[in-house]
């Protein structure tokens, strides 16, 4: 559906959704349908995939069962795959989702009501689909399930997400005419500020729902990853945990992803031509594939591309891992420098300081819920012949990582309480 054909529909969009939910409040009402006691349905940011998205999926149901909600289901967004989640159903939309006719569109929205209409709770994670920089069209239709929602009678919210720079008129439009009983809840406080500026519906001040996600404690994969730490350790090593994806890349004309294997290469090969006692540790954190690179695959080039006696200094995690299994390896390294938020999300999480490349505006608010300094590069700076940004960048994070460290651990309840205020409000 067009932008244009969006904007058209948004006036009478409501006024159909409150229809249909009053004909399902009353099926309801007569006995035709009954909601499941101490239940709640979970809309994903995306199919699986993502790390950090299996990281907000896993710790919102981790919470909800902690506060006696026990019968959860999960809407999919793909036929072929599911969370690693026990859930009483995973509801597959897989036709709501994908770019389709209008008809097929009405008919799977009509499911999805009927749906919705079984349980007590509805929660959208929103992440970063909500201010219409991936698709206008997701982020239509994310609303729309939250207002029929709420409509009928749940409580509802749209949790945990970010807003960046240039929202586009549309997700505000859609924010703005949500119920004002729709929890909307922005995760730092410049998205926060973002919103405020931008929409005129109430938000609330959280953090990223990945900072409840419980660690793994054992499996095999953790077991052989530590085995590599405690090598690393017992030699007095430094431990730098790198991560690189192929978004970096957007918006940077004439880049590859060649291109950015040369420079991680290089940066790596200075920095151990600096310090010999640097270790590195690749850290992939999504198996999507994007103009066939994902971050496995980029982790395997960079090392495939650095001399052998600094390749014998790295090791790449088992892939495709589980995102309780990153955060419990992430416990065990000294600092990380990376490109996916959710994976600082869980180092910091669990003491570990980060410098992070961003893309999007994304980190700046994750460093200010730990009152820090960034520490950032932006992709463009990577690829400024003769400059070593990147290096000096790392360097700074390898000397201050004890006090980062001190800092990160003095206000961690402090952001998991951020955390749990997602659902405090809407439960």
């Amino acid at each position: 559906m067009s932008d244009l054909l969006l904007t058209i529909f948004l006036p009478i969009s409501s006024l159909l959704i409150s229809t249909y939910a009053l004909l399902l409040w009353i099926i309801r009402i007569f006995g035709f349908v009954r909601r499941l006691p101490n239940s709640a349905i979970i809309l994903p940011p995306a199919a699986p995939g993502s790390l950090g998205d299996e990281a907000m999926v896993c710790a919102s149901i981790d919470y909800l069962r902690k506060q006696g909600i026990e019968n959860i289901s999960l809407i999919e967004h793909t036929n072929k795959e599911t969370y690693p989640v026990d859930v009483i159903e995973n509801i597959r939309l897989r036709n709501f989702f994908i770019y389709q006719t209008w008809y097929k569109f009405i008919t799977s929205f009509l499911y999805a009501g009927w749906k919705v209409n079984q349980y007590e709770r509805f929660y959208a994670l929103g992440a970063d689909v909500m201010d219409g920089y991936y698709s206008n069209y997701y982020t239509f239709k994310t609303v729309k399930i939250a207002e029929i929602a709420s409509f009928m009678g749940c409580s509802t919210g749209i949790l945990g997400f970010s807003c960046n720079r240039q929202p586009t008129n549309i997700s505000k439009q859609l924010l703005s005419a949500l119920p004002s009983s729709v929890g909307l809840n922005a995760r730092d406080k410049i998205s926060y500020q973002r919103l405020i500026d931008s929409i005129y519906h109430p938000v609330n001040l959280v953090a990223d729902l990945g900072f409840l996600l419980k660690p793994a404690e054992q499996s095999d994969k953790l077991a052989k990853v530590l085995e590599w730490v405690n090598t690393q350790k017992s030699q007095n090593k430094i431990i730098l945990g790198i991560n690189i994806h192929i978004l970096l890349l957007k918006n940077l004309e004439g880049i590859t992803a060649d291109d950015l294997v040369q420079v991680l290469a290089e940066t790596i090969t200075k920095l151990h031509q600096d310090n010999q006692q640097l270790s590195f540790i690749f850290l992939p954190h999504d198996r999507r594939k994007i103009n066939e690179f994902n971050d496995d695959i980029l982790s395997k080039k960079v090392i495939e591309n650095l001399p052998p006696e600094v390749a014998s200094s790295c090791f790449k995690i088992p892939f495709p891992c589980l995102t309780r299994e990153i955060k419990g390896i992430v416990k065990h390294i000294d600092c990380v420098l990376t490109g996916r938020m959710h994976l600082g999300i869980a180092c910091l999480g669990q003491g570990t300081p980060i410098a992070c490349i961003t893309y999007q505006g994304k980190f700046e608010g994750l460093y200010q819920h730990f009152n820090l300094e960034p520490l950032f590069i932006e992709p463009k700076k990577l690829f400024v012949p003769n400059q070593n940004d990147l290096v000096e960048l790392v360097h700074k994070l390898i000397a201050q990582r004890q006090s980062l460290h001190e800092q990160v651990i003095s206000k961690l309840d402090e952001v998991k309480e951020l955390s749990q205020a997602n659902f405090t409000s809407i439960i």
